[in-house]
């Protein structure tokens, strides 16, 4: 008499493959079904993460450009409109590479998460 064992492996006991953008549940590999809601698609948080750093050269390149035309200018007003720019354009670029950073590394081991962005 042959028994054969199976092989029960909880998906949860893996590292998860990304986040549901729907509800927020976890989804792992090889299924990609989201544990929640039971939908299928989902962004990886790979994808995010190059979607953020996509999103942030063009503030790289505007934020290059206002320094450019600010060392360049002579007018008073001009200079404060200009500094106005790049004060208000800075937190934008600061927050995108940090959460680049953060889906990138999500699920490594040791990374440490700004509480910025945890609840």
């Amino acid at each position: 008499m042959i028994i054969e064992k199976e092989m029960y492996t909880d998906p949860q006991a893996q590292t998860p493959a990304g986040l549901c953008p729907d509800c927020g549940g976890e989804v792992y590999d090889p299924s990609r079904v989201c544990i929640r809601c039971q939908r299928r698609p989902f962004a990886p948080l790979g994808q995010l993460s190059q979607g953020y750093r996509a999103a942030a050269e063009p503030l790289r390149a505007r934020l290059r450009e206002l320094r450019y035309l600010l060392a360049q200018a002579q007018d008073p007003e001009e200079i404060w409109h200009i500094k106005r720019r790049i004060a208000e354009l800075t937190p934008l670029l600061t927050q995108m590479n940090e959460l680049a950073d953060l889906t990138e590394h999500y699920y490594d081991r040791g990374y440490w998460r700004s509480e910025k962005y945890t609840l």
